[in-house]
């Protein structure tokens, strides 16, 4: 990594050269020759060209000094991480193809490999859900489906069925609420396809995968939470073990007793921790029975399904519940789509197998990989001692390696291995690498349906329903070296608010991590003893960018990297923000010769920025500091500074209050806005106006920007 040192002493040779001559009269009166073709002239410019060498290496002493502290130590820059994604594949081929772990998922030039293996068959999945309906539409919904054959009405439970669309990029995609239907649980139909058989599905496993829709709707509000949903953002309650899930296949039948026979399935993985994050479930399919019709709609039976195309695919029907005597707060959440045929996949490589080269026997041998960065906890390395090939273990530093360990660590930003003074190669012994990884880093993060192939199997159509998260660079070695007293001082665990607040900003996709001491959520105004509150913004925020809030996937990823860290008598708390609403006019004279809108808009824009509580931007370049009241005062002296501004008319800023069922929305114009130490600000509303601002809140007069009619030239074909 390119690394600028600072300048202690820029002076080159002809600035010496020239402050040497300027001392011979100080120093040597009687010396009054200074031509280039003097003697001492030519020994002065030698001594001058020697000394900004000199200087040169002197300027990199600091830098290389806290350098090599930072390796004695054995704190490396943060490595980058490779971005996720969860890949859904379809195939003709009638008996599936085996997709085996670390195959290669290609995104043009950027490649993806699978984290396991996947089975894929002709087959589609998609989730429906029981939710009430009302009794007329009851009744019209009997008529339908009872004239249609489908079900018998004098049986059925008549509900509102919802479903998930098979393309998760459609806008009017359905999202189920499981913890809200009648029966509380998830049914997955599967979908055969034209060159589908039932018997060769039998005894296999399929692959499903499962997206929930984790954001919080509504916020939550702190102070008002209820008890159940303060307890959910407990950092133990974010990591606790995931809760019991049932899986079952709806076969048709029923038992003496009338009731519906739902025959369990082998959970044989699930990386949704218990249908709770997005995740895979791997299940085993037992022999699947010829459907011959769809259920009566009853309490044990798939709801009915309208689409016909959709209806007349099924072949098999899941259905997945928590088992009895779960707490009802353990409820599968919102579903937002279910596939088949998934599997998660990294944007990693594994390079061909490397010789790096022979032993020296010194101490601090280094070997250079050819790819990098390298990805923590990847490299295989065997060193050729005389008993064989042996292999030797990656460590993070050589604090806790004996003489006798075969230890080395890894360079991960520039590729290369290291060994210490420990154990290390010896003369002529040969060093390998048989695999390792490396990442693009953010590079990775790409969007929904940009991965199409896999390279090693043609007859397999993949895509990522999803766009591939958590892929960040290295951090850079100046932000590695200025941290170093932190790391020093943490040592990997979180005892003061700056270590909490470090560690947190560690995962990717935290933009902004604050921690509030003795903050409990439940009562903010009160200190708490032992409490510690982490609120988390994450870096993007495509619902509301002007109010970033993290989905639970994010507070869960922060609470199980700081749990293990904290100390064993703190409460932890991972939390959402906490927005107050607010609208802002501003009122602004445009200097002579700027384009009135492309001013008002650059105003916007920078106030927008001011008020951000994401870096970069913010006051202080951290986004809205928590707490700090919002000044109308403070935001006209932000305007005014927008090149086209020739001075501010006024600044107008208003709390707005949202509309609720019981009240309509409120715009209260004051000076200030006051901010509870654990709100920011959220600005929904931002008017620039040429001239006096406008009221708060409502839409600037068209007059503020007057516009002319153009007639249109006419079409020509």
């Amino acid at each position: 990594m390119a690394l600028i040192a600072p300048i202690l002493d820029n002076r080159t040779q002809e600035q010496l050269r020239d402050e040497l001559v300027r001392r011979i009269p100080a120093y040597s009166p009687e010396w009054t020759n200074h031509n280039e073709s003097d003697p001492g002239i030519a020994l002065l410019e030698l001594f001058a060209h020697l000394g900004e060498s000199l200087l040169y290496r002197f300027n990199q002493i600091p830098e290389t000094t806290r350098i090599e502290f930072l390796r004695l130590l054995g704190v490396q820059p943060r490595p980058a991480r490779p971005a996720h994604v969860i890949l859904s594949a379809i195939t003709e081929v009638p008996a599936g193809i085996q997709v085996l772990k670390d195959s290669e998922a290609s995104a043009g030039k950027v490649s993806f490999q699978t984290e396991d293996e996947v089975y894929v068959w002709p087959l589609e999945a998609v989730a429906a859900g029981k939710t009430e309906t009302a009794d007329g539409a009851a009744d019209s919904r009997a008529d339908a489906l009872s004239r249609a054959g489908i079900i018998d009405p004098t049986k059925a439970a008549f509900y509102r069925t919802v479903l998930t669309s098979l393309d998760p990029s459609v806008p009017e995609a359905a999202t189920i609420d499981v913890s809200k239907q009648v029966d509380g649980a998830l049914w997955v139909a599967l979908l055969a396809q034209e060159t589908t058989e039932l018997a060769a599905l039998a005894g296999r496993t399929i692959f499903l995968g499962v997206a929930f829709d984790e954001r919080f709707d509504p916020p939550p509000v702190l102070g008002k939470l209820t008890p159940d949903k303060t307890e959910a953002l407990r950092a133990g309650a974010l990591t606790e073990d995931p809760p019991a899930t049932l899986w079952q296949l709806w076969t048709e039948q029923k038992d003496a007793d009338g009731n519906a026979i739902l025959v369990p399935l082998s959970v044989l993985g699930d990386t949704t921790r218990g249908m709770v994050t997005t995740g895979v479930v791997k299940l085993e399919l037992p022999t699947l029975p010829r459907l011959r019709g769809l259920g009566d709609g009853g309490a044990d039976s798939p709801p009915p399904i309208d689409d016909e195309g959709i209806r007349e695919k099924v072949i098999a029907w899941l259905r997945v519940t928590r088992p009895a005597g779960n707490d009802i707060g353990d409820a599968i959440q919102r579903v937002r789509w279910v596939g088949a045929n998934c599997v998660a996949a990294e944007q990693t490589q594994t390079p061909a197998p490397e010789l790096l080269g022979t032993g020296t026997g010194d101490a601090d041998q280094r070997f250079p990989l050819t790819h990098s960065p390298v990805l923590e906890k990847t490299v295989h390395l065997q060193v050729e001692e005389p008993e064989g090939w042996t292999d030797w273990v990656e460590v993070e530093n050589f604090a806790r390696s004996k003489l006798e360990d075969r230890h080395f660590t890894v360079d991960h930003e520039n590729g290369a291995v290291v060994f210490g003074r420990a154990r290390f190669p010896q003369l002529g012994e040969r060093v390998r690498v048989p695999s390792y990884r490396y990442s693009k880093g953010k590079d990775g993060n790409l969007p929904a349906r940009a991965i199409t192939s896999l390279p090693k199997h043609p007859a397999v159509t993949v895509t990522n329903p999803f766009p591939s998260e958590g892929g960040s660079d290295s951090v850079p070695l100046r932000d590695a070296l200025a941290a170093i007293p932190a790391e020093v001082h943490r040592r990997d665990r979180a005892v003061s608010t700056e270590d909490y607040r470090d560690l947190a900003e560690e995962i990717a996709g935290v933009a902004r991590a604050e921690v509030l001491a003795t903050f409990h959520p439940d009562t903010p105004a009160v200190e708490a003893a032992g409490v510690t509150t982490v609120v988390i913004l994450p870096r993007v925020d495509v619902r509301n960018p002007d109010a970033p809030m993290p989905d639970i996937g994010l507070l869960r990823r922060v609470a199980m990297y700081l749990e293990p860290r904290r100390l064993v008598t703190a409460e932890l708390y991972v939390i959402p923000p906490e927005y107050v609403q607010i609208a802002v006019s501003v009122g602004v004279r445009v200097r002579t010769g700027y384009q009135v809108d492309a001013v008002r808009r650059w105003v916007e824009t920078i106030v927008r920025q001011y008020l951000s509580a994401v870096p970069p931007s913010g006051p202080d370049g951290r986004g809205w500091p928590l707490g700090r009241t919002v000044r109308a005062a403070e935001l006209e002296a932000v305007a005014v500074q927008v090149e086209g501004v020739e001075y501010a008319m006024g600044t107008r800023l208003a709390l707005v209050i949202p509309a609720t069922k019981t009240s309509p929305r409120f715009v209260i114009e004051q000076e200030t806005v006051a901010l509870q130490p654990w709100q920011l600000p959220e600005v929904v509303a931002i008017d620039v106006s040429r001239g006096d601002p406008v009221e708060p809140g409502t839409t600037p007069d068209p007059a503020d920007s007057p516009q002319t009619p153009v007639p249109l030239p006419p079409e020509v074909c």
